[in-house]
């Protein structure tokens, strides 16, 4: 029983999380609402309604625009896998420059060791 309970605990844990990013959610969407209202209060003392109108929905607008952008290149990088070039030796080190001499070191020796072992390289 205990994998069992292991998944229950997870579960709930994980309902948890999500219970909590939704209320918080749900505040900050209140908070953004009530900023909204003290900006249209303060752009219409100072302007008139329609430009503080106009001024609020270009805010709105620039951070929705930010916000597609930002996913749509996102998503491109995300669709387009890395080229995987085959390892032949298992001590072949990574690319110069990618990585500290130290670390490319630590990483050679890895590979060379799961080789010896009979396994795949630790670093592709």
């Amino acid at each position: 029983m205990g994998l069992v309970s292991a998944i229950k605990d997870r579960s709930a844990r994980a309902v948890r999380r999500a219970l909590i990013i939704v209320v918080g959610g749900i505040f900050i969407a209140i908070g953004v609402g009530f900023l909204t209202s003290a900006a249209w209060i303060t752009l219409e003392d100072v302007y008139s309604s329609i430009a503080a109108s106009l001024i609020i929905a270009g805010v709105y607008l620039g951070i929705g625009l930010i916000a597609l952008g930002v996913a749509s290149s996102s998503g491109k990088q995300d669709a387009e896998p890395a080229p995987r070039t085959p390892l032949n030796d298992p001590a072949t080190p990574p690319q110069p420059g990618a990585l500290p001499p130290l670390a490319e070191a630590f990483i050679i020796g890895l590979n060379a060791a799961y080789a010896a072992r009979g396994r795949g390289p630790a670093i592709k």
